[in-house]
């Protein structure tokens, strides 16, 4: 068991009752902004949903202790199956959960979502329940972002915060491990928060060329031969993504945290050249 998903079973089991599925989800939120340890480095991510911050992870995480018997569901609630079960998480993560918990065992549902609402409105901008700060649209421009490091969810976050409207895929072969990131997973996502999803396969690299990278003098040799063909052979996808680009904030997407190792960079200048609009790179700046 993930030592985030310990944390989940613990918080279930120090509350000492059924807690509401919006009750959970928004302790956790809180939990990793508002406690000293915040829940450590993997903890979960979120973004903006229906009521406010929600972690499409934790959601998947939960439904496997669920089917693994850890923790027992109804349709509105979870708790912990054993509240004799014991957790060998380190006594800090303990308290920050032991501080979530008592602070919030004794306040209805509502009362939780008035505060995560009215302490982080930029999580309500897609609530159905009330909407406290309007969603961000960004201008037109080259954005370019990589995944990597990043859960679905954090990621998908960074989006919607940015004003991302369209995200355009242009790994040559879109699977991962991580979940959300698999072609079909990632639409889908994309689509629960008004994200157009676009994949353009022509425009990546295939992966027997991207092993064994390890100086940027090799990124650099193999980023110069994808200028020389295939920038230069698929002109028609290039001139698609600049006229995608052009009209909605859409955000070039390959797996590379910094752009600079990424065959985005380079596609995204050839966009900026055509198209005139200015390259923003939401994750590595180089």
């Amino acid at each position: 068991m993930l030592n985030r998903q310990k944390m989940i079973v613990e918080m279930l089991r120090q509350a000492g009752r059924p807690v509401t599925k919006l009750e959970l989800v928004k302790w956790a939120f809180v939990l990793s902004r508002e406690t000293p340890a915040r829940g450590g480095a993997s903890f979960y991510e979120f973004l903006p949903y229906h009521f406010g911050p929600y972690s499409f992870s934790l959601q998947r995480e939960l439904d496997t202790l669920v089917a693994e018997g850890v923790i027992a569901a109804t349709e509105k609630t979870w708790a912990c199956e054993d509240q004799r079960h014991r957790t060998d998480l380190p006594q800090a993560i303990k308290n920050d959960i032991r501080y979530i918990v008592g602070r919030f065992q004794n306040w209805s549902s509502g009362e939780v979502i008035d505060y995560v609402y009215r302490t982080y409105p930029a999580y309500t901008v897609n609530s159905k329940r009330e909407r406290l700060a309007e969603r961000k649209v960004a201008v037109p421009a080259v954005y370019t972002a990589g995944y990597e490091g990043l859960q679905i969810d954090g990621f998908l976050d960074l989006l919607v915060q940015s004003g991302i409207r369209r995200l355009i895929d242009v790994r040559n072969n879109p699977v991962a491990r991580r979940f959300g990131f698999h072609k079909s997973t990632l639409d889908r996502l994309c689509g629960h928060l008004g994200i157009e999803y676009v994949h353009i396969p022509e425009l990546g690299i295939v992966s027997e060329e991207r092993r064994n990278l390890n100086t940027m003098s090799e990124f650099d040799q193999l980023f110069d031969v994808y200028e020389r063909t295939i920038l230069t052979t698929q002109r028609l996808a290039v001139e698609r993504v600049g006229e995608l680009m052009t009209g909605t904030a859409s955000v070039l997407v390959c797996m590379e945290a910094e752009a600079c190792r990424c065959h985005r960079s380079r596609l995204g200048a050839e966009v900026s050249r055509r198209t005139k609009l200015p390259i923003k790179h939401l994750r590595g700046t180089r």
